[in-house]
């Protein structure tokens, strides 16, 4: 199933935008975690915002459940 990283990275390069791109249309800002740092992990609050640019669902990027 993969961490959420690799979830969210996945959808990013299906999508074909960069995370300046993502991280406009979700209204966050960039974080080191977009970056594949380790011990960085996205808050809740940035995945449910991120699913719907990436055309998924927060339970998905989270979990790897559902869409």
């Amino acid at each position: 199933m993969g961490t959420v990283f690799s979830r969210v990275l996945q959808k990013k390069i299906d999508s074909k935008k960069t995370w300046n791109e993502i991280a406009k249309e979700a209204h966050i800002g960039l974080s080191s975690w977009m970056c594949g740092v380790p011990y960085a992990h996205p808050k809740d609050e940035e995945l449910k915002k991120i699913a719907p640019v990436l055309n998924t669902t927060f339970e998905w990027l989270k979990n790897g459940e559902g869409k």
